[in-house]
């Protein structure tokens, strides 16, 4: 961040009136060969020493006031020096003592636009017609004052005029080209220029200003001869050194760049453009200090430059002044909310001081005006991620791989930030994106055996950590490797080891702790996995899974909920400034009914201070949830007043107003958010909900179907009359209304919706037909797939279910469901192969949502493998989670089964004895009582 590029060199001269390009300083003093103060200040103006030059002309017209040429001399030498009140005094004794007209006119024409009174100058010197040098003179400097005007019509007129006076003087080629530049015709601009040079081929202003274009269009070189012949004629010319010295930084020269500015300086020792070149200088050598001192010598003339703020909070940051750095930093991003420079030197600033949400919101903000470059977006995508934001670390690495497509080392941090945010198919895609670029290092192969491992696929994680060798496969990294991999195939004592070791030489390794979390739960051991979690988040207070683990827990009805509540509570307590952390407790307290505990968290002093929408809707669902309606509005009408735009908060707002006792404001209040949002399905659905309370059905579907009406309200609409049948439990009716809008407007969330409503009427073959009719139009549609192969499941037609199921998964290789399904259904068949399929299918069910379902087919298909001991923990757990043996007899079965492969006869008789006690129909009842008569003989 300290080092200024080429591309920020600031574009000095734009900063300057228009009338530089009229200046006198690259003019020569015409002064008759003589001795005395005149040829003094003719040695003195050669050595650059423009003020001792002055001091000598102003002796000389004190002792000679006649002087006509004495007087124009200092007039110029004072345009030099920027001092036009002088000059256009000593121009107008030039010209009351008979000087040259026309150049006395011209010197005091400058001294007009040099001082930028374009208004004055229009205003005393109207058009004459002769002399035809004067005219012409003041023709060309009243186009100037116009175009400084932006009467751009009347300079054009001006303009031609001169020409037509005297075409030949270098003032008018001048002027002509600025009227063309002014219009955008800049191959007309230059051309005028050229033609000026052509007859005047050393006339400083014109090289000044074909140099200045020259520069514009990146033509350095070109430029550099522009301004180096300007100076060979006129050394002294400021504008001439400072447009060099420009052009020098763009080409690497800071050596000479750095001689022109001393030049400059030399003559003008205040101008403030070539303190600032000094300045941007100072900073590309590293000296901080003198840049500093450069920057602060400007005052508040620094704001006039583009970049002056920036260079100052460069040189602040350089000198460790971070507080100032960050003032300079903010003022000119204020100036220039468009510039990445300026963000992300105050989002380094904010970092260095350990602000990383203030680093990351300055970057969003410009990320979210779109203009954003590449340094940008990967500073931010850097920022969320240390955030553990991994979804907007994503999203910033997303649009930094677009602007720079081949940059491998994006594509590996937008690689990691996917795979943090769970997304197995996009890590692979940005990582093997990157390797295809050449950008393969171990992390990258690290990450693809990650993304495997995140998809269930244990042959291609297995494949790509040989790919590592053995280098790659040491450290954390490496043994959280082989943990997973072995957690996946189930091994899991080994698991366990391997994550236990890597705790023991990485102490604070949170992947570590997390795998080691996910054996304690596939063996059971919920007080563990609960324990370690909670060690994940108090050393990561936003860690989202482990949060997500620990909560789902803790809002559940098992008999771990309370103890894993009071863990969440812990480390809550260690971090009561954590938003998300207060919210998730807040949740599970209120749904523990303890409303008073979650308004105690939220309305902390930490939190207080805190606003958000997600905070302030949190708050007020706790004060509702403790019957404190008035706090719950209150906190409502502020989530409201911070997002104008938010469903959720217009919703909850709403609710509350109708517990209050005020349907019609919440009726209105939704209404109002549809004028605005016509097609927000949550607004759309809470109308509807509003009136059928307040009114009654029919005037709730008197609403649907104007809603359904309303283009600018669909698609999300079409379905409100058939779901409001289906709440009024008219399911029949809900299809065939479902039916008639698809008719229409087909689309998925119609097709899903008739197919349920037609399973709610049992009507499952009209279902199933719905349902392939769609599939016909879009067959990649997974939602659709899954439900059509449970509706074939539950009909007895496997194959087809199973064909419908092997697609989803090729399509959603993490859904757990239709893995567990497909497992279940590819282990009815005969044969190694059927069973190794269904054996890897189960193991990546369970291993992505270890439940009771998935453990007890793993279980299962473990068990008809000839792996009893493996799976009697599998169906021992998920016997116990299904209830009791007579309520699960088909659970109680295949537990049963298991413990009398390993040998444990007696405890499969204690548990398949109750299960068949009763009467309860499953399908393997018939299997189960042969083993039951088997158990009881021996």
């Amino acid at each position: 961040m300290r080092r200024i590029p080429p591309a920020a060199a600031p574009r000095l001269l734009r900063a300057l009136p228009l009338a530089l390009a009229l200046s006198a300083a690259s003019l020569p003093l015409a002064l008759p060969s003589m001795a005395g103060p005149l040829e003094r200040a003719q040695e003195a103006r050669a050595r650059g020493n423009l003020r001792e030059a002055q001091i000598e002309l102003r002796n000389l017209v004190r002792d000679k006031p006649e002087d006509a040429a004495a007087h124009a001399a200092l007039a110029a030498v004072s345009l030099d020096l920027g001092d036009t009140e002088l000059a256009e005094r000593e121009a107008r004794a030039a010209l009351e003592h008979g000087h040259d007209a026309a150049a006395a006119t011209a010197l005091l024409l400058r001294s007009y636009l040099t001082s930028n009174r374009a208004e004055a100058l229009l205003r005393d010197f109207p058009q004459v017609e002769t002399p035809k040098p004067v005219a012409a003179q003041v023709a060309a400097a009243r186009a100037q004052a116009l175009l400084i005007l932006g009467r751009k019509d009347e300079a054009a007129q001006s303009a031609t005029l001169a020409r037509q006076i005297a075409p030949d003087v270098p003032e008018v080629g001048i002027v002509a080209s600025n009227v063309a530049l002014m219009q955008g015709d800049r191959a007309a601009a230059e051309a005028a220029l050229d033609a000026v040079l052509a007859s005047h081929p050393d006339n400083a202003d014109a090289l000044l200003r074909k140099g200045g274009l020259q520069y514009e269009r990146r033509d350095l070189q070109a430029a550099l001869a522009s301004f180096d012949r300007l100076l060979q004629g006129a050394p002294n010319s400021v504008a001439g050194r400072l447009r060099r010295a420009e052009t020098l930084i763009q080409l690497q020269e800071d050596a000479r760049a750095r001689a022109d500015v001393d030049v400059a300086l030399k003559v003008m020792p205040t101008n403030a453009p070539a303190i600032y070149m000094r300045a941007l200088l100072g900073l590309r050598a590293k000296d901080w200090a003198g840049a500093d001192s450069d920057l602060q010598k400007l005052g508040p003339a620094l704001g006039n430059f583009p970049n002056g703020y920036l260079l100052q909070a460069t040189a602040k940051q350089a000198l460790g002044q971070k507080a100032q750095a960050e003032d300079a930093a903010s003022r000119h991003l204020a100036r220039n909310p468009d510039d990445p420079r300026g963000a992300r030197l105050l989002a380094v600033l904010a970092l260095e001081d350990k602000r990383p949400r203030d680093a990351a919101a300055v970057l969003a903000t410009l990320a979210g005006r779109g203009k954003a470059d590449v340094e940008s977006l990967e500073l931010l995508g850097t920022v969320q991620s240390m955030l553990n934001r991994p979804r907007e670390a994503a999203m910033a690495f997303e649009k930094a791989a677009e602007l720079a497509p081949k940059n491998a080392a994006i594509l590996n941090r937008l690689a990691a930030a996917r795979l943090a945010m769970g997304d197995a198919a996009g890590t692979e895609e940005a990582a093997n994106r990157a390797v295809a670029l050449g950008g393969e290092t171990p992390a990258t192969r690290q990450m693809l055996a990650f993304a495997a491992l995140a998809q269930g696929d244990a042959s291609a994680a297995e494949a790509e950590m040989n790919r590592l060798g053995a280098e790659g496969r040491k450290g954390e990294t490496g043994a959280v490797l082989d943990g997973t991999l072995l957690t996946l195939r189930m091994d899991l004592p080994a698991a366990r080891a391997a994550f236990e070791g890597a705790l023991r030489d990485h102490p604070n390794s949170i992947p570590a702790r997390m795998g080691l979390a996910r054996v304690a739960t596939l063996q059971d051991k919920p007080e563990e996995a609960e324990r370690l979690l909670g060690e994940v988040l108090k050393q990561e207070p936003g860690h989202a899974e482990a949060m997500t683990q620990l909560t789902t827990i803790a809002a559940g009805d098992g008999p771990r909920a309370a103890a894993a509540r009071a863990v969440l509570e812990q480390v809550q307590a260690a971090h009561p400034e954590e938003p998300l952390l207060a919210m998730a407790l807040s949740a599970v307290q209120m749904r523990a009914n303890e409303p008073a505990k979650a308004v105690a968290v939220l309305d902390a002093e930490p939190l207080r201070a805190k606003g958000g929408v997600a905070l302030a809707l949190a708050r007020s669902r706790a004060h509702a949830a403790a019957g404190d309606w008035k706090r719950a509005e209150e906190a409502a009408r502020l989530a409201l007043a911070e997002a104008p735009s938010s469903a959720p908060a217009r919703r909850q707002l709403a609710a509350v107003l109708v517990r209050n006792g005020d349907p019609k404001g919440a009726e209105a209040l939704i209404r109002q958010g549809l004028r605005e949002a016509p097609g927000d399905a949550a607004l759309q659905q809470a109308l509807v909900g509003l009136v059928r309370e307040a009114q009654g059905p029919e005037a709730a579907m008197d609403v649907a179907r104007q809603l359904a009406a309303r283009p600018e309200a669909r698609p999300a609409s079409l379905v409100l009359p058939g779901d409001l049948m289906l709440a009024e439990k008219q399911p029949q009716q809900a299809a065939e209304a479902y039916a008639a809008v698809a008719k229409e407007a087909p689309s998925a969330i119609l097709a899903l919706r008739e197919a349920n409503a037609w399973r709610a009427a049992g009507q499952a073959e009209k279902a199933t037909a719905t349902l392939r009719s769609w599939l016909a139009r879009a067959p990649e549609d997974t939602d659709a797939l899954l439900l059509l192969s449970q509706l074939d499941m539950q009909a007895g037609r496997m194959d087809a279910a199973e064909q419908h199921l092997d697609k989803l998964v090729a399509l959603k290789p993490r859904d757990a469901v239709a893995l567990n399904n497909l497992a279940w259904l590819t282990g009815r068949r005969e044969g190694k192969e059927a069973a190794a399929k269904a054996e890897a299918l189960a193991q990546r069910a369970y291993y992505l949502s270890p439940n009771q379902e998935t453990a007890d087919t793993l279980g299962w298909i473990l068990a008809r493998n000839g792996q009893a001991q493996r799976a009697v923990p599998l169906l021992r757990r998920a016997a116990a989670l299904r209830g009791t043996a007579q309520q699960d007899p088909a659970a109680a079965y295949r537990l049963a089964y298991a413990l009398n492969a390993t040998g444990a006869k007696e405890e499969a008789l204690a548990v398949l004895a109750p299960a068949l006690a009763g009467n309860q129909p499953f399908p393997e009842r018939a299997e189960a009582s042969r083993l039951l008569a088997s158990l009881r003989t021996r």
